[in-house]
């Protein structure tokens, strides 16, 4: 399986579908792992330095409240220790 980009390559290792991954060392992403404190649902955001400022990707859409950042690990560091 050949995959390109941050997302259907992160889809394709957590489902075990990739036994190589070919990682640019200074890629640009940040992996994200948040929280939302009144509901407790917890979501995953690979970010770019310019969807960073983006206060979208830290605020409940449907509430408004601020999500809590549980971490925020450079992509490539993240996958070295996990994969």
């Amino acid at each position: 399986m050949i995959v390109f980009g941050v997302h259907d390559t992160m889809r394709a290792l957590e489902s075990g579908a990739l036994e190589t991954i070919l990682l640019f060392e200074d890629i640009d992403m940040t992996r994200y792992h948040v929280k939302n404190p009144v509901k407790g649902d917890t979501k995953t955001f690979f970010l770019t330095s310019t969807q960073e400022k983006d206060d979208k990707y830290f605020k409940d859409q449907e509430s408004g409240i601020d999500l809590e950042v549980v971490s925020a690990d450079p992509l490539a560091e993240w996958l070295c220790h996990n994969y």
